[in-house]
Formats: C-alpha cells, structure tokens, sequence
C-alpha cells in the first residue's frame, strides 16, 4: 500500500555509503494516520516551504499529492542551491514563485545553481526544474503522482529511450 511521508525535506533525505539517497524522520507518517488523515497546520511542526499548501487547510483531506509537492520543492531546491524559503528585512521570498517568475520570463537557466555546472548535464536542467514546478502545483490533483514523476526523470535522463525518439 501507498505510504506517505508528510515531511519530505532536505533535511530528512541521507545519502549511503554508495551515494543512494533514504528517506528519514518518518515521525509524522506514524502520527498522521492516527488523525484520521486531516491535519490541523498548528499541529504540525515542519520546515515552511516543504509544504503542501492543503496542509493549511482544515477541511482537505491529506493524500499522497502532499510528498509530490515536498518532492517537487526538493527538487527546486538541488537545482538552484536555494531554501525553499527566504526571509527578507521585509519580504518573504519563496523558491517555487522565483523558479516559476523565472520561467514565464524565459529565463529559467539562470536559476540553475553555478555549482552544478560541469557536473551536471544543463539541458536536463530546465526540464527537471518544470517537473519541480508542476509537482508544486497549488491545486493537488494538477500534480503528478510519484510513479509518474519517476517516468517523466527517466524520459529527462534517457530522451532516446522514450516513444517519441523510436518514432523519429
């Protein structure tokens, strides 16, 4: 059955001794259900900006959508070495409306952070960082669910496997 973690952040992702990345703190996840799956934002105790925006709200049922989101601002945040949140003498900067500004704008390629240049193939970079904006939909039916995302990385990382390269 579908586990959900309801606190995917930087924070609580570890790699291994050959670099595998594992999932950690999974405190809420054996809290949550215990609530019946509807959560009260007071009760939860998490890094702002990992998540869901549902999370705020008394009446939305908590799903699987919830780590899609957490998942999505993850991956925004490997990509441009930036928090998910930044606090401002007097503004709040939140990660996925830069990345999305920036995109509208047609610019997306400067948010990549300059510390990946050279270790990771740039024409990966937009694609992966529209996958972290789509998974960071406000609305949760509009993100994908995870087996999706899994098959979006792989077309990203392997384009000539996919359907569309046999048929060219």
């Amino acid at each position: 059955h579908d586990l959900i973690h309801y606190n995917l952040k930087s924070s609580n992702i570890m790699l291994d001794g050959s670099g595998e990345a594992k999932v950690g703190d999974w405190g809420l996840a054996k809290l949550l259900p215990l609530l019946d799956r509807y959560v009260l934002s007071s009760k939860v105790q998490s890094a702002l900006g990992y998540m869901a925006p549902e999370f705020t709200c008394r009446t939305v049922k908590i799903t699987e959508k919830c780590d899609v989101y957490g998942f999505g601002v993850l991956v925004l945040e490997v990509m441009t070495g930036r928090t998910p949140v930044e606090y401002m003498e007097d503004d709040v900067i939140v990660l996925c409306d830069v990345v999305r500004a920036a995109l509208d704008e047609g610019k997306v390629e400067e948010c990549v952070d300059e510390k990946l240049c050279g270790k990771f193939p740039l024409e990966e970079a937009v694609p992966i960082m529209k996958l972290g904006l789509v998974c960071t939909s406000q609305v949760p039916s509009n993100r994908p669910d995870m087996s999706e995302v899994v098959n979006i990385l792989e077309l990203i990382r392997c384009p000539q496997d996919s359907p569309e390269a046999e048929l060219g």
